[in-house]
């Protein structure tokens, strides 16, 4: 049932607000053919959401109900119970011009209202189809509003449900077309290609009005031209009435099919709440969409903002259309995981806006009701945080393009060359210090140079394998110590210097030297860090006149001493290991010169840096375990890649080899990942 919020709580919200409002808003259930006969426009304000129900939540559940009240009808059941949509939600707007259609703004349940064009406008095109032009006729009263000529803008005014400008279009070219075919003409590349299949295409390609109008089309053709609305239907009752329908054969087309769209207009209700002047549309919308299936919370952020504008005489119009419409292009709404969330990409910028300008923690799984304390005025100051809503969202705006330059990182810029180089490091936490460097008013060197230094900090104390747990903190209370004491790259290096605890203290050389030499990284860190760092260092032997200042994406990490190498990699000495030694070796951990301790020692020594080097697709996986003779070839036929060529021209690969090129690394790897 396609009930978004409880008829019973419908009204008690709906009370109490009168209530609280003392009795000016009105208030009430209404059925949908009532609300629609009227010749009213209901207008969808700019800034809220796109059309999203969908098929599998809304349609399906929708069609449901209303094949049953239809199978109720054609039964002769009595029919004692409505069917409940939830709440439509108007404020009304004043008339500049007597001529124009009476208009109201749809505060809350557009898609409701919008469901029900189209589903109407389904049920008028195969009316149209079957020839029934009385019901043709009969819908199109629900549709459009009558009499344009005695409009001021008749292209507009006819519409009694004016969608966002987003929908607009196309919602215009559904309503208005005068049957299916005129429609499949203009968007046929949504239609199966095949003239027998009468058919829009179910491809979350087809944009979700066009599949909403498809659906319901679909489904009425059905059960109009089978016997499906007889599946439920009792024995025809023992009447003299020639006209109670005892079988398929004995019903109508016309007749089934204007069962089904009375029953949306009869039997279905809404609770209509209608606001006067002054009363707080904000504060009703909030409260209706405090249960059910909540709206995100960047849409409750969005309406509030614009909400606000129309309460202070801004045009809101003007500002989305300026500042807000790049928040609805698809790249805010891709769906992004960061930690135990799963949210749109836009809830995770604003929660990091937030957190940036507070610089505090955001809770986002209440994150409208952290915006709205956002706004309010900082501790121990009586000034606004924005002195209007455009500050506001020119604010928002310019942190957006900051935020999407980090997630993209194709722009080419110094934050977007750190953003792909932080990636495989995945520190998330640090975005909202990222949007308040780059907005700030520090030299471009500076910024620049601050970065280095982050990810020094970050890359040093994931190698020396100090925690990642307090990042959080440790992020926010440098934009605190930053605000304070002034942006600057000195600021900033002299806080990470103070740092002295475990979680958040800047490792040195020595201890980075530890790491890269004696750590077995290969197993701490993962193959994805591994890559990151040879590759780096890989690009820093290139130096200034190599032209190559990127890697591709399919080189991975090869062990120049394999993983597996008792076969064709012997231990020096006279004496071998025996079968016995091997296995106690799997449980020891103590490195010394008996036959356990060496390899003991081998198998760590295996996966530190100075084993490890970078390999194209070309390479022959066949000889990963043979021996450094037969490896060796095919390494020199990698020589585009300056790691290889240190090693190739050896004699020999052992324990000391590893350790003597972990140290030519360690001198790269200290200059890229340098300390304060």
């Amino acid at each position: 049932m396609v009930v978004n919020i409880p008829i019973p709580f419908i009204v008690v919200v709906s009370e109490r607000l009168w209530s609280f409002y003392g009795g000016s808003m009105k208030a009430g259930p209404v059925e949908i053919g009532t609300l629609l006969q009227n010749r009213n426009r209901y207008c969808v304000p700019i800034y809220q959401r796109h059309y999203v129900w969908n098929r599998e939540k809304q349609w399906e559940p929708f069609w449901q109900d209303i094949r049953t009240k239809a199978i109720e009808r054609l039964a002769g059941r009595e029919r004692r119970f409505s069917h409940f949509m939830g709440a439509v939600v108007l404020e009304s707007r004043a008339k500049p011009s007597v001529k124009q259609v009476p208009s109201f703004q749809v505060v809350d349940g557009q898609q409701r209202l919008t469901t029900f064009q189209l589903f109407l406008t389904a049920a008028r095109h195969y009316a149209q189809a079957i020839g029934h032009e009385t019901t043709e006729g009969n819908i199109k009263r629900y549709v459009l509003n009558s009499d344009p000529h005695l409009m001021e803008d008749c292209e507009v005014e006819v519409y009694k449900v004016w969608p966002t400008q987003s929908n607009r279009q196309l919602f215009v070219d559904i309503i208005s077309s005068e049957n299916r075919a005129m429609l499949r003409k203009a968007y046929g590349d949504y239609w199966y290609s095949k003239a027998q299949r009468d058919q829009i295409k179910e491809y979350t390609s087809t944009p979700s009005m066009l599949r909403a109008y498809g659906y319901f089309y679909d489904r009425i053709k059905h059960s109009v031209e089978t016997d499906d609305l007889h599946d439920d239907l009792v024995e025809a009752p023992d009447t003299e009435d020639e006209t109670a329908p005892t079988s398929d054969d004995t019903i109508p087309k016309e007749l089934k099919l204007d069962a089904i769209w009375q029953s949306l207009l009869e039997e279905f209700k809404v609770v209509e709440i209608v606001l006067d002047e002054g009363d707080d549309a904000q504060v009703i919308f909030e409260t209706l969409n405090d249960r059910g299936e909540p709206l995100l919370a960047a849409d409750l952020v969005r309406n509030n903002i614009f909400q606000r504008a129309d309460a202070r005489g801004e045009d809101a119009e003007a500002l989305f259309k300026k500042y807000w419409k790049p928040f609805e292009q698809s790249f805010w709404s891709q769906m992004e995981k960061q930690g135990r969330y799963k949210k749109q990409r836009i809830e995770f910028f604003l929660a990091n806006f937030i957190a940036g300008k507070i610089a505090g923690e955001v809770t986002i799984s209440k994150l409208f009701s952290e915006y709205k304390s956002f706004l309010r005025p900082p501790r121990n100051s009586t000034v606004p945080r924005y002195t209007s809503v455009q500050a506001e969202i020119q604010d928002l705006e310019a942190y957006g393009s900051i935020y999407r330059e980090i997630i993209e990182r194709s722009s080419g810029s110094p934050l977007a060359v750190f953003s792909a180089r932080l990636r495989a490091w995945d520190v998330t936490t640090i975005n909202p210090l990222l949007l308040r460097l780059w907005g700030s008013n520090m030299e471009d060197v500076d910024k620049q140079k601050s970065l280095e230094l982050l990810l020094s900090l970050i890359v040093r104390r994931t190698v020396c394998g100090l925690t990642g747990k307090n990042y959080n903190n440790l992020f926010l209370s440098a934009i605190g110590d930053l605000e304070k004491k002034g942006w600057s790259y000195e600021t900033l290096r002299a806080y990470l210097l103070s740092l002295t605890a475990e979680s958040g203290r800047f490792p040195q050389d020595a201890e980075f030297e530890n790491a890269v030499l004696s750590k077995p990284l290969y197993n701490t860190l993962g193959s994805t860090r591994v890559r990151a760092l040879l590759s780096e260092i890989e690009l820093a032997k290139r130096g200034k006149k190599q032209e190559e200042k990127t890697l591709p994406d399919t080189l991975t990490v090869e062990h120049i001493l394999p993983q597996t190498w008792r076969t064709h990699w012997p231990m020096d000495g006279e004496v071998q290991p025996t079968d016995g030694d091997y296995s106690h070796a799997l449980f020891a951990v103590l490195e010394d010169e008996s036959a356990v301790g060496r390899i003991v020692k081998r198998n760590r020594i295996k996966q530190t840096l100075g084993n490890l080097t970078l390999v194209t697709p070309s390479f022959n996986s066949g000889v990963s375990n043979l021996s450094f003779e037969i490896k060796r070839q095919e390494f020199e036929d990698q020589s585009i890649l300056m790691l290889t060529k240190d090693f190739v021209k050896k004699p020999e690969w052992n324990e000391e080899e590893i350790g003597s090129r972990g140290h030519v690394l360690f001198e790269h790897a200290k200059q890229i990942w340098s300390p304060p």
